[in-house]
């Protein structure tokens, strides 16, 4: 559990060192995308020290470009 704080933790640090430059030079779609893959990073590893079971990255390519074969 200490593992999972500590991803949380990094995340909330790289916010606080990102975030307050991309407000300042207003830049907010850079700062949107941001937000939403460090979201995205901190969930999936966050999932990972929890040791949550999670699928193939393969199969969601698969079912996307299917309807090219």
């Amino acid at each position: 559990m200490s593992s999972f704080f500590a991803v949380l933790a990094l995340a909330a640090g790289t916010f606080w060192l990102e975030a307050p430059g991309l407000i300042r030079r207003k830049h907010k779609r850079e700062l949107l995308i941001f937000i939403i893959f460090l979201l995205m990073a901190t969930a999936l590893y966050g999932a990972m020290t929890l040791k949550v079971n999670l699928p193939n990255p393969f199969y969601i390519l698969k079912l996307l470009f299917q309807w090219l074969d």
